[in-house]
């Protein structure tokens, strides 16, 4: 009588995914994505807040690095721990409130890591500062 070994085979796969994760599914990137909020100080249109929240992970990883480069030198106002002028940031949380030096339009990009190690692609977005709303004509 012959036996097979398929479904040892099987089970075998299944659980050494299972135990180390399945190799036979990489870890794909994650996407970034950012909003900028305009009009945050209303005493001062320089100041945005970049929000990072929209990045996502195809495998449900956790985000656990945001890394903002801005062009140009801005004031990271929160977190705190960033006091001075920088053109890059790199940061565990998913939010900013930054303030502009002048009028302008300005280049963002962000790349953002999961706890697995993997980058996203970059992720660009132009803004105008100041933001100024035109009602439209009646």
């Amino acid at each position: 009588m012959r036996t097979t070994r398929a479904p040892l085979a099987i089970l075998v796969l299944l659980l050494a995914g299972l135990l180390g994760g399945c190799f036979l599914l990489s870890n794909r990137p994650p996407e970034a994505l950012f909003d900028v909020v305009y009009d945050t100080v209303p005493t001062d249109p320089m100041v945005v807040v970049l929000d990072a929240s929209p990045s996502t992970d195809p495998n449900g990883d956790a985000i656990v690095a945001y890394s903002w480069v801005f062009g140009d030198d801005v004031t990271i106002l929160t977190p705190p721990d960033f006091t001075t002028q920088v053109a890059t940031a790199a940061v565990a949380v998913p939010t900013l409130v930054v303030r502009y030096p002048v009028e302008g339009t300005y280049s963002l990009t962000l790349v953002v890591r999961d706890e697995q190690g993997a980058s996203s692609s970059p992720f660009s977005r132009t803004i105008t500062l100041p933001n100024v709303s035109v009602d439209p004509m009646p």
